[in-house]
């Protein structure tokens, strides 16, 4: 029952440490800078999510989401 135990820990473990090691997020595009959240936001009030210098992209899943800025 130990050699279980010890098995499911040892495969939580390892688990944990992958999905921390694919948490940075890869730019959509070549050129793409990180935003933020509040710079998303701040520029989806304004209507500014698509301009003529660029646009905001919004990727991830439902349940993370990351925010680039694209130069056009």
């Amino acid at each position: 029952m130990r050699v279980l135990g010890r098995v499911a820990l040892s495969l939580a473990v390892a688990c944990l440490s992958s999905a921390a090691a694919s948490a940075e997020q890869i730019p959509p595009q070549e050129g793409c800078r990180l935003a933020s959240k509040i710079e998303y936001d701040s520029a989806k009030r304004q209507y500014l999510l698509i301009s003529r210098s660029g646009r905001y992209v919004r990727t991830g899943n439902f349940w993370r989401h990351y925010y680039w800025w694209r130069h056009l």
